[in-house]
């Protein structure tokens, strides 16, 4: 033993010292990858955080809670429809008093703006009082003091406003960050002290677009409706709080949810830092919601554009909308018409409706589907990036080729699957990028480094693959570099077997010089054929061939390319039997059977002697197929697999439905004749008349099978041996009749 031990020590160190460079240079990755992270410099923070935006825009596609079906939110959209009817922008504020008394005649429970009314509108009677006053011949007092006595009659902002004091509304409004101030600021929905104004990062507004006094005064609240897009225009997060001053303001979908919820207290969760203060989130009643620092939140997305249920502005206003669409629901109105909608960017779709982004901030605080990004994401990823990095750098250089990808791979799809489920379950969102990243550099490095120094696969596939499959196939193999493998797998191919009939007899006719070189002429003429079919030699056995299709290569054609090689090689034995017959040597004739599925195919054996093989049930079944050949007196039979995959490129007749020995399901079985494209009119009308014959059988119509049977034994004459299969099968059943139950299956008693 210790002799074993000291022999093979030398080998395992001069293994270890070709594994030192690699080793090294994975391990330096490791380093400098963690070293980005932590200290994130620019430009490359920038980078960085362009690939974390990208993994997050494509898991938040998949990674979403759906809405449920009874969602409390609907959006009433100005589409085009609505904006059509009106035939004009902005609406009279006495369509808005229409709409709103409609939604809360309906019940609406709260009704929010994703609009806002920062100037009064023209009174049309104003209009005409200066018009008057510019018209000498109609001025008067009387005239004048009507008009002004009609103009309350046409205050459509007091009209409005007497709206909005009917129920719980929620005018939009915006922060500047400079110009002038518009309309009246609500009252604010949090108040800072002077040392929480200095320490929280809540962006301060210097000014506002607010709505008219007379509508304020009657809104139930105000939220503004500003947009905050990330650097490359795409909107992620969303805020929630704005500053001014030193009053906080809560968003149109934070204020219409408290709202709703008829929140009793809401206040602001500060963490304490050193001596620093960090928002972490709001807290209204006892529903947390997380923040970032500066009051934003992630926008939790539900699913693709329009996926709450939307009704129109004018379906409403004509009474056209079902009442369980309003009542006791969080209206948002807002508008997506062509030429005015407010239309976003954002992660899940490059187009998405403005009004869609707060409807869906909205359900995710009423569904407390909340997901955010956590402060301390990046020291998570900073250990699992050094833990996976360190492990996958030592591990890597000792695996070979398959082992490198399975690693790789393997590790990558677990951090993406946790990552979902963590944020599935927890609404914690991480970014795996980086690790994923540097693990496929670690692969790479070791996939060049085993390429230029360590890879002998060429040599190995040729060895073993070259007596299976022609040399122009091997290249195409060895220039892929993929899509193959001598391991074991379980796949769909199909598998061909060749079977000469009455060997016995034919060998007893030669001597064995003689047989050998017949046989070898045979085999030579049928691996060509095979070979130019893409096919795969699995062996020969005794007069036998077995080859099969889509393996080692993919080849998504395989059961095409199968049949394809059944009638080139029953043609290529005609001028095969042509030259035996000149040379007095006696013709050969041979039954094919094909058939699909899946199957184990792999380089199998024991130390001693391997074969890349197939095996599996769908194999045993060709064999059984290629042996019914003598039975229906045909050349090839595929199965019913094979048929199916392949019906619209030949011509095929039905043979029959058997069950095979060794098996209790019965399996359908057919003869393939040539091209789809090489068919006949005659032989068509004679496929027809053929599977008529079999619908009658199969319906037990014996007298009418019998009769078109017999039809067709005499009108082609080369195949009233496989007629008088049928017809000799219902003479019997007649005398034994099947019962009822009958499927139409014949038990076979040959293997």
């Amino acid at each position: 033993m210790s002799k074993l031990f000291f022999n093979s020590l030398p080998k395992a160190i001069a293994r270890m010292r070709e594994k030192l460079i690699p080793l090294f240079f994975g391990l330096f990755l490791v380093v400098v990858f963690s070293l980005i992270l932590f200290i994130n410099p620019e430009p490359i923070a920038a980078w960085v955080n362009s690939l974390e935006n990208f993994e997050y825009d494509l898991e938040v596609r998949h990674t979403h809670k759906p809405l449920k079906k009874d969602v409390p939110i609907t959006i009433v959209a100005i589409d085009d429809k609505s904006f059509k009817a009106e035939e004009k922008w902005p609406w009279s504020r006495e369509r808005f008093a229409d709409l709103l008394d409609k939604l809360y005649k309906n019940g609406a429970t709260v009704v929010a703006f994703d609009i806002t009314f920062p100037d009064p509108e023209q009174n049309i009677v104003d209009e005409i009082i200066q018009t008057v006053k510019k018209t000498p011949q109609i001025q008067g007092a009387n005239a004048l003091s009507e008009l002004e006595g009609m103009k309350r009659l046409f205050d459509y902002d007091a009209v409005f406003a007497k709206s909005l004091a009917l129920g719980e509304s929620v005018l939009g409004m915006v922060f500047l960050d400079s110009g002038v101030t518009t309309g009246v600021l609500p009252p604010p929905f949090l108040e800072l002290t002077p040392e929480m104004t200095k320490l929280l990062a809540i962006p301060n507004k210097q000014s506002f677009l607010a709505n008219i006094n007379i509508l304020q005064d009657v809104a139930k609240a105000s939220g503004f409706i500003n947009a905050a897009p990330d650097p490359d225009g795409v909107l992620r997060f969303t805020p929630l709080l704005l500053r001014h001053e030193s009053g906080v303001y809560a968003s149109l979908s934070l204020q219409a949810v408290s709202l709703y919820l008829l929140a009793k207290k809401i206040e602001l969760v500060t963490g304490k830092y050193g001596n620093a203060a960090v928002l972490e989130g709001i807290k209204m009643d006892r529903l947390f919601i997380p923040t970032d620092a500066t009051g934003r939140m992630l926008i939790p997305h539900r699913g693709p554009p329009f996926s709450f249920p939307y009704v129109s502005v004018i379906d409403v206003l004509n009474d056209k909308v079902a009442r369980d669409l309003i009542e006791n629901k969080l209206i948002f109105i807002g508008a997506t018409a062509s030429t005015i909608g407010d239309v976003r960017a954002t992660a899940v779709a490059p187009n998405f409706p403005g009004i869609e982004v707060h409807a869906s901030v909205a359900a995710g605080i009423i569904d407390n589907y909340l997901p955010y990004k956590p402060s301390w994401g990046r020291g998570v990823i900073l250990f699992v990036m050094l833990a996976l990095g360190v492990i996958y750098a030592l591990l890597i250089p000792f695996f070979e080729v398959l082992g490198i990808c399975l690693l790789c791979f393997s590790l990558s799809i677990a951090l993406i699957f946790l990552n979902q489920w963590i944020w599935t379950e927890y609404g914690l969102v991480l970014s795996t990028i980086l690790p994923i990243t540097l693990l496929f550099i670690l692969f790479l490095l070791n996939l060049i480094w085993g390429y230029l120094f360590e890879s002998k696969k060429g040599k190995e596939l040729k060895a073993v693959f070259g007596q299976y499959v022609p040399p122009a196939y091997l290249e195409n193999m060895l220039k892929k570099g993929e899509g193959f493998s001598l391991e074991g797998e379980s796949k769909e191919l199909s598998v061909l077997f060749a079977d000469i009939i009455g060997f016995t007899t034919l060998s007893e006719k030669l001597t064995a010089t003689e047989l050998k070189q017949l046989l070898n002429r045979y085999f030579t003429s049928t691996t060509e054929i095979i070979f130019n079919h893409m096919g795969t030699i699995d062996k020969y056995v005794g007069d036998l061939v077995i080859a099969f299709w889509g393996a080692p290569l993919e080849d998504p054609k395989h059961a095409f390319h199968a049949v394809s090689n059944a009638l080139a090689v029953q043609q290529g034995l005609i001028a095969l039997n042509k030259a035996f017959v000149s040379e007095g040597k006696p013709m050969i004739k041979i039954g094919v059977g094909v058939n699909t599925g899946v199957m184990n195919v792999g380089d199998m054996g024991s130390k001693f002697r391997r074969a890349y093989t197939v095996l599996g049930d769908a194999v045993n079944l060709a064999s059984r197929l290629e042996s019914q050949t003598r039975f229906y007196h045909v050349d090839v039979i595929v199965g019913e697999t094979t048929y199916l995959q392949t019906k619209n490129e030949f011509a095929y007749k039905m043979l029959d439905k058997i069950r095979v020995k060794g098996k209790k399901t019965a399996v359908l079985i057919y003869n393939p004749i040539c091209s789809a494209a090489e068919a006949s009119g005659e032989l068509k009308v004679e496929l027809e008349r053929h599977h008529k014959g079999l619908e009658a059988y199969f319906n037990q119509q014996w007298d009418n099978a019998e009769n078109l049977f017999k039809h067709l034994a005499m009108d082609y004459p080369r195949d009233k041996e496989l007629y008088e299969v049928y017809l000799n099968r219902i003479s019997s059943l007649r005398q034994t009749p099947p019962g009822p139950d009958w499927d139409g299956a014949y038990t076979s008693q040959e293997k």
